[in-house]
């Protein structure tokens, strides 16, 4: 009799939800439909009515009867059922393939038909019987009426709404729409499930999550590098919501896709899926009809704001300052949790060469001499327009991240202009197969010792704080050092506590410099953090933040199976979130004495 799982049922009244006609006289409740009316609330599974009566004699009697609260958007008046039954369906965001309808008159079932097609409709001598005991009716254990009391908030709104003369932007405008981003999605995991299964007309990638085979496939998708996945958590004026949607976002340096991204309809035409779509700076988005409206479907959508879940909020934290990143990978994992107000300077692909800007040289090159300097063109790296991106974006930055690292390793060369430049070991690969006597001709290597490479990091952080705001808050990352491969001589030598040792430091310093690229690779990242720690303790320019302390082993991920690679910058999503904790915490204001 049903083709699909019920999720509202309208009610006629007269001959179906009790016995009798009110307008002719004294009706007789069914107790059994009003306990009926109240379980299915318990599951999960809304009511309302539509009937041709006196709306107040009915409310009324429906009152009396205990149950009128368990009923939402009734349509009560003596007009045509066929178009109150599509403006119920409308105005609770459902599709009509959800909605149950239950007339004693068969003429009023087919009219309903033809205004919402799709709808499932019963006579209720044939469904009333047996409708709990329907599995298209078990719905899921809501005894607290969650549902009910959400969807009695979204009656009090479309009844505001309905009285006012404002057109439908100005009024969500009036409603003071809050949209909080939650990063720990295992603990709500089965609302996440519950999401993908039962949402229709806003789940824009329709997949779904219907075996232990996809929901295990899904456990493994939240544990894969690159992936930010969140729950989104709506409220306003009238009431919380709850979760309302999720999304899992796929990024990296050649990628930026979304791959789930669902959304009730409860939150239908409030513009939260638009909000949460340019919050995540509009990643790519295969959409798989049908769905009830487009991803962007306002101008622009300026009646939202960002709430605060918990410690690791940095988007909340960050949502009115502009931001500024530069880096390479963590921050490209940090940036979805950052307020869409951002310009990035991490990993790139550009005409199919990586580019990084996570280069000291990049922050103090002189600009003249890279404008006039035709070879750097021609070596598919940063140019001078990304140069003037930078410093237009610095002067204007509020929040600032810097993750430098990567300036202890790799190569300098001095181009033709003078400029010097690092450039990272891909890119020298790919210039060397590429036009390798161009490159040889065009740029000289230079040698730099690992003290002159500090100097070049605390060069390019003076920079950043000398040509930014000055009130600005400044944040440099430091690197994880866990699961590395360590070196005999270097532990021989006490390493990294005899960095902590500073009249013998440059003598260890001698040290590190002489071994073998394979034996510095870990102790440069110890003395890297040693360095950045000391520079943060002098200056009060930036707050150091310190990866190592932030996450646990378990947050890296083990050696590619596969080739063996090591990327030690690679975390979890959970390790990723720990560091997003630690700079929201240092962004939020400071606590009044005596405040809870």
């Amino acid at each position: 009799m049903l083709q699909n799982d019920v999720k509202l049922v309208i009610w006629d009244l007269d001959d179906t939800f009790w016995s009798g006609t009110l307008a002719e006289g004294e009706i007789t409740p069914l107790p059994e439909n009003q306990e009926i009316v109240i379980t299915l609330a318990e599951r999960g599974i809304m009511s309302s009515v539509c009937s041709k009566n006196n709306f107040d004699e009915a409310a009324a009697r429906l009152t009396a009867m205990g149950v009128w609260d368990y009923f939402i958007f009734p349509k009560i008046e003596f007009g045509p059922k066929g178009a109150n039954i599509a403006a119920i369906i409308e105005t609770a965001g459902l599709r009509a393939e959800n909605v149950l309808f239950i007339d004693d008159n068969r003429l009023n079932l087919e009219e309903a038909r033809q205004f919402a097609p799709g709808l499932m409709t019963a006579d209720p001598i044939e469904i009333l019987p047996e409708l709990l005991e329907l599995k298209q009716l078990k719905g899921k254990d809501d005894r607290a009426l969650t549902r009910l009391k959400q969807y009695k908030n979204l009656e009090v709104k479309a009844v505001e709404r309905a009285s006012t003369a404002l057109g439908h932007e100005d009024f969500l405008r009036t409603c003071d729409i809050t949209v909080t981003f939650d990063y720990e999605v295992e603990r709500s995991f089965d609302r996440l499930v519950e999401l993908a299964n039962r949402t229709n007309q806003l789940n824009f990638t329709k997949q779904r999550l219907e075996t232990p085979d996809s929901v295990a496939q899904m456990h493994d998708l939240l544990r894969t590098y690159g992936i930010t996945a969140g729950l989104i958590r709506v409220a306003d004026k009238y009431g919380d919501y709850g979760i309302t949607g999720y999304f899992v976002l796929h990024r990296v340096q050649n990628k930026n896709e979304l791959l789930h991204f669902v959304f009730s309809c409860r939150t239908m035409n409030m513009g939260v899926e638009q909000y949460v779509y340019e919050r995540l700076q509009s990643p790519d988005i295969r959409v798989v009809p049908p769905v009830a409206n487009p991803v962007s479907s306002f101008e622009k959508v300026d009646w939202i704001s960002e709430g605060h879940a918990g410690t690791h909020q940095l988007g909340h934290a960050s949502s009115n300052k502009k931001l500024l990143l530069l880096g390479g990978c963590e921050l490209l994992q940090l940036a979805s949790m950052c307020s869409s107000d951002r310009e990035e300077f991490v990993n790139l692909i550009r005409n199919k060469w990586p580019v990084r800007f996570d280069d000291a040289c990049f922050i103090v090159s002189d600009r003249e001499l890279i404008k006039k300097d035709k070879a750097i063109e021609k070596l598919n790296f940063w140019n001078y327009e990304d140069t003037q991106r930078f410093d237009l974006a610095l002067s204007r930055s509020e929040i600032i991240m810097a993750a430098l690292f990567t300036n202890l390793g790799w190569t300098f060369f001095e181009s033709p202009s003078g400029a010097i430049l690092r450039i990272s070991t891909d890119s020298l690969k790919r210039n060397l197969r590429h036009d390798p006597l161009w490159f040889v001709k065009n740029f000289r290597h230079v040698r730099y010792t690992t003290k002159e490479k500090l100097d070049l990091i605390a060069r390019a952080l003076d920079h950043l704080a000398k040509f930014s705001p000055a009130g600005a808050q400044r944040f440099a990352f430091g690197v994880n050092t866990k699961k590395l491969p360590s070196s005999p001589r270097l532990a021989a030598a006490g390493w990294p506590a005899c960095l902590d040792r500073e009249p013998k430091r440059a003598a260890w310093l001698q040290l590190f410099n002489n071994l073998p690229a394979n034996e510095r690779y870990g102790g440069a990242r110890h003395l890297f953090n040693r360095f950045l720690r000391d520079y943060c303790e002098r200056h009060n320019t930036f707050t150091f933040i310190d990866v190592d302390n932030l996450t646990t082993a378990d947050d890296v991920f083990d050696p590619d199976p596969n080739t063996g690679e090591f990327l030690p910058d690679h975390l979890t999503r959970r390790g990723y979130i720990a560091i997003a904790a630690r700079i929201a915490e240092c962004l939020a204001p400071p606590k009044l004495a005596g405040a809870a």
